[in-house]
Order: C-alpha cells, then structure tokens, then sequence
C-alpha cells in the first residue's frame, strides 16, 4: 500500500469513528503510520484530505454507474444495473462507502455543478425512461431521489447495525422494490 493509500485509509477510519473536526492530522499519521509532515505531500490541509477522498469516491461512484446501464435497454435491467453497481461498490470497500454516506452533508455543497454525480447518472437513466413513457411520473427529481434514497438508506441501516453482512444479495428485492416505486408500465415488467 502507498503511502498515500495509507493515509486515506487511516484518516477515513478516523474520521468515520470521530469525525472530520475531532481528527487531528497527528493521528492520522500516527494510525497510517508515517510521519506527521508527510500527510502534507499529498494533502494541504486536513480538511482539503476529508474533501478530496469524497470528491474521488464520487465521481468513481457515478463513472461506473454510467458504465453500468451503457449497453441496458430494458427499465427492469437499467434498474438491477444501477442497484448492482451501488451494491457492489459498498461490498468492495465498506469504509469508503460508508465514509462516502457519512460525510455527504459536510462536503455535497462543494461539488461542482459541471460534475457527474451519481445523482445525475440516475437522473439521466430516468428522464431517458420519462421521455420513453416507461415511467408515468414526470417530476425525475422526486423519482430520483427515491431511487438513491433505497439504495443509501440500506447503507445507513448497515451503518446502524440493522443490516448486517454484505448488501449485494439482496440485489433482487431492491431492484423490484425501485422498480414498484417508479410505477413503470406494465409493458415493461
């Protein structure tokens, strides 16, 4: 792991258990192991650290959900695609995911409008499936916030506890529960 890596995970971890304001950069280089002044090769300030991680999660997260539902055509699978993608990346690093749930209010004013979000990723496959009549519903902005709002809730019910082990199996169940919620035609079930 770089140096780099290292201090990412342990700030994360950090600020995870005693938030952004309650970490100083000591521990976080004392938990990543390398010396205080080396956070500030890579990072100006703690809180440009705390930033930046966000900020490279997210757009990660909307490039491979736009990847996701590229080759879908179908409401059904552009839905399971998106729910997999969610699913998947909170699977394959849970600290960052969390980190990315957790920190959302702190840093969400900070992203550029010129940005692609994971928001506007869903949006777009929705107002696609707006305009082809699949969906009924024309205000895409109260569909899209349904549709991240099951995904991170199930995020935020591991957080608590309510949910325990891996979230991809229960793919299947979210996907149809969006899927019902979006109120589509029957011609696509």
């Amino acid at each position: 792991m770089s140096t780099r890596d290292k201090i990412i995970t342990a700030a994360v971890d950090l600020f995870i258990k005693q938030g952004i304001a309650g970490t100083t950069t000591r521990e976080i280089a004392a938990s990543a192991s390398v010396a205080e002044g080396s956070i500030y090769r890579y990072f100006p300030s703690k809180d440009e650290l705390a930033w930046q991680v966000f900020d490279d999660y997210h757009q990660t997260l909307a490039k491979r959900l736009q990847q996701s539902v590229i080759n879908e055509q179908q409401l059904m699978d552009k839905i399971a695609a998106l729910v997999h993608c969610f699913l998947s990346m909170a699977d394959e690093d849970w600290l960052m995911f969390r980190y990315y749930l957790t920190s959302q209010h702190t840093h969400m004013q900070k992203v550029d409008n010129t940005t692609l979000t994971p928001y506007k990723v869903v949006q777009q496959v929705l107002q696609e499936l707006i305009k082809s009549n699949t969906i009924k519903s024309n205000d895409v902005n109260l569909l899209c916030e349904m549709v991240m709002g099951a995904v991170h809730q199930i995020g935020i019910n591991k957080i608590y506890g309510r949910i325990h082990g891996d979230l991809l199996p229960h793919k299947q169940l979210i996907t149809q529960t969006i899927f019902q919620m979006l109120n589509a035609n029957e011609c696509e079930k």
